[in-house]
């Protein structure tokens, strides 16, 4: 099948012989304190490497190329551009890049091509070169409205540009359009993040994404609450927030397909779901991750070392399809065809395992479950993580 949107009625099932580009950029306005993703803050402006960057990721594109059979023969459904914040570097060097990968690989006729951007670097003619660079998605990373979240998690906060973000959304050029939000900020209110929330859906975007802010290892924001120098995230209202979601989101015609996404009309990041679903992707660029020919590799988190030596992995392992399908696939909630993804991937005494597994869950009310379509119920979603770790466990 050529599209994700044509597989949801019997279930979303394994497929083949397609692969995702990632392109890691670097550079933000300034590295946000909760952010454990490889970026260095830079001020505003460009980048004084960036044109050397995009040179490298050419050359890690083609040494990985030359040493891959997978890429040879595949063919490209979905490109990513990742950060970092990829809207600071120049929309005509994103046009190169894309008209490079296109005359060195097979693309399918209607690839998704995304973007995540910041606020504080839009505006209607920017987003109009975006597209006219060759891109049908954008992603903004918003997180809050307020001037006082913003500043609590260490992001630059432009007014002017978060203000008139809502006329952007409304006249975009690019029809994809999502955002990020986060909930659960100390000293925040419930109420802060559902009018921060209903003034996004009013504009009826294609994609929502909701995240609870997370205590991750080796950030500012981790080491400030260790230290006492901070407040953790209010786990309290995050599980009540995450409990309401789903029927909120629902109601206002919004599919909920993973734990912290929502889309419209089946307008599901295809990129994202290709990780979720154990499908083989080309990463680039320092920081980035890449999965090829059934294994997985990570690139320096260090512009300097990447540029030296582009194609050079900082880590290479072989994949294990019975434990990284268990912690992923089961993170969606959509209904899911199983017997194509164990078929794939899972030998068949491990397959009986899992299988075994999603007996009892459906015996516990957690899913429904018949044998071939599985789909979470909400009764699931506050033991999820626990119910994920039970299954990769007994796989």
């Amino acid at each position: 099948m050529n599209s994700i949107s044509t597989q949801i009625t019997p279930g979303l099932q394994a497929r083949k012989g397609f692969t995702g580009i990632y392109v890691h950029y670097p550079f933000c306005y300034q590295k946000c304190d909760y952010c454990d993703f490889f970026s260095e803050g830079i001020g505003e402006g460009k980048s004084n490497v960036e044109d050397l960057l995009f040179e490298s990721y050419k050359k890690e594109f083609s040494l990985k190329k030359a040493n891959s059979p997978e890429l040879k023969t595949t063919k490209i459904d979905t490109v990513f551009m990742g950060g970092g914040t990829p809207s600071k570097a120049l929309p005509e060097n994103w046009f190169r890049l894309l008209k490079f990968f296109r005359e060195e690989l097979d693309f399918s006729s209607d690839p998704e091509i995304s973007i995540e951007a910041n606020p504080e670097d839009l505006s209607l003619d920017f987003i109009q070169s975006l597209k006219e660079a060759g891109f049908n998605r954008l992603n903004i990373g918003v997180q809050t409205r307020s001037k006082e979240g913003l500043k609590f998690l260490g992001r630059h906060y432009d007014a002017e540009k978060y203000e008139n973000l809502k006329y952007l959304l409304q006249n975009s050029n690019i029809e994809r359009t999502g955002i990020d939000l986060m909930y659960g900020l100390p000293h925040s209110r419930k109420e802060d993040f559902l009018d921060d929330l209903n003034y996004f859906l009013d504009l009826q975007l294609s994609h929502v994404s909701l995240y609870s802010l997370t205590l991750e290892k080796g950030t500012s924001y981790s080491r400030n609450v260790k230290d006492k120098k901070a407040s953790p995230p209010n786990e309290e209202m995050q599980r009540e927030i995450l409990e309401l979601l789903p029927s909120l989101m629902q109601n206002r015609g919004y599919t909920w397909y993973e734990v912290s996404n929502y889309c419209k009309d089946r307008s599901f990041s295809r990129h994202n779901l290709r990780y979720w679903t154990y499908e083989s992707y080309l990463g680039l660029g320092p920081g980035a991750h890449g999965f090829l020919d059934q294994a997985r590799y990570g690139n320096p988190r260090n512009t300097a070392a990447y540029l030296k030596h582009p194609g050079k992995p900082a880590t290479e392992e072989t994949s294990s399809p019975r434990e990284e399908l268990a912690l992923s696939l089961f993170r969606l909630f959509l209904p899911i065809h199983i017997p194509s993804f164990l078929e794939a991937h899972i030998p068949e005494e491990i397959a009986k395992k899992m299988i075994f597994s999603l007996d009892g869950f459906a015996a516990k009310g957690y899913c429904d479950w018949d044998g071939s379509r599985f789909q979470w119920k909400e009764s699931a979603l506050l033991v999820l993580d626990d119910l994920i770790t039970e299954l990769a466990i007994s796989t």
